[in-house]
């Protein structure tokens, strides 16, 4: 079976990691890079060993030499360019948030399905098989209560905020901020594990980086109500949160070290007794950047090849991107393209 060529929409730091990751991936390779600066693209793409370049996205729509795009651009842009490389005939696999909205996710959705390839948003933690030990434990705790899914990390890019600068991941006009960049994971995990919650509530701390009503979170908490159990999810751009994630049943409590990326699974009995659950390896070691990417290539390619449904996937993203429109409009964090 012939690989699967890829191009990047995108030259960040995020962008290097997801190629290194399909280095990782037998049948799949890297085609090229688009960047607005055609010069950019090219010596991206030679750096990363390919030899082809665009500065039109147009032009890569339409370029047969390409099977799929990953998309990397910022939020705002992601459900808009990957609705042009559908329409192209490309597999798309795009990077958190794949819409900035639950409408706007369907409708990329929609339109892979009405062009026959694959649309994927890149969560990495949903194809972490170190998540689906935790799935498929959960009956060790016997009738689930509580459970809390925290994330923090400080953002270097806090730094010209304080100092009254504008820059892009703090900026509503971009579609980012704490709930985009960073709840976006441990809600991720929380709808994997639990499923869609009845209801919630939530709490955010927000500023006005534009000074003209340009609201943005920099933290948040979000209180979520279950038949019969309750959940927390906290996330933060500003601080850094040290806490591991924590699903607790009546006979044991799980702890798992870290939300985007587990690497420690242990579970406490009731009884003064625990045991750790084996965690998958990964090629390239579970301390390295890249870390559980890898898995999220390899289910990309079975899709593109027919020998997996995204249907569940799919409907993960749609939820959790439906629980951010919810905290959103409750928080008064509003974007500029935002639908009325």
């Amino acid at each position: 079976m012939e690989d699967l060529r890829i191009a990047t929409v995108g030259t960040s730091m995020i962008t290097g990691q997801f190629l290194e990751a399909v280095g990782l991936v037998d049948g799949i390779t890297f085609a090229g890079a688009y960047s607005r600066s055609l010069e950019k693209a090219e010596e991206w793409s030679r750096a990363h060993g390919a030899d082809r370049a665009w500065d039109s996205l147009d032009a890569l729509a339409a370029d047969d030499s390409v099977d799929a795009v990953y998309i990397a651009s910022p939020n705002l842009l992601h459900a808009e360019q990957a609705l042009k490389m559908i329409g192209g005939g490309k597999h798309v696999l795009v990077e958190k948030p794949l819409g900035t909205t639950r409408a706007e996710a369907r409708r990329v959705f929609e339109a892979a399905r009405e062009k026959g390839v694959v649309a994927m948003e890149a969560m990495r933690l949903v194809h972490d098989p170190a998540w689906r030990v935790v799935a498929e434990n959960l009956h060790l705790l016997g009738t689930l209560r509580r459970a809390s899914f925290p994330y923090g990390k400080y953002s270097s890019r806090y730094d010209k905020v304080l100092a009254g600068e504008q820059t892009n991941i703090f900026d509503p006009a971009f579609a980012t901020g704490a709930l985009m960049d960073i709840g976006i994971y441990p809600l991720n995990a929380l709808v994997l594990m639990l499923g869609e919650p009845d209801d919630l509530m939530c709490f955010a701390d927000t500023v006005d980086v534009t000074g003209e009503g340009g609201t943005i979170d920099l933290c948040g908490t979000v209180l979520f109500d279950y038949p019969g159990a309750v959940a927390t999810v906290s996330y933060s751009k500003v601080t850094d949160d040290r806490l591991p994630a924590q699903i607790e049943g009546e006979k044991g409590t799980m702890i798992v070290d870290s939300v985007p990326q587990p690497r420690r699974i242990e579970v406490f009995y009731g009884d003064g007794s625990s045991e750790v659950l084996p965690v998958p390896g990964r090629k390239n070691g579970t301390d390295h950047e890249v870390g559980n990417m890898e898995f999220e290539v390899a289910d990309f390619l079975a899709a593109c090849r027919g020998e997996l449904s995204l249907e569940r996937l799919n409907e993960n993203t749609l939820a959790v991107i439906g629980i951010m429109d919810t905290v959103r409009l409750r928080e008064g964090i509003v974007f500029p393209h935002d639908e009325s």
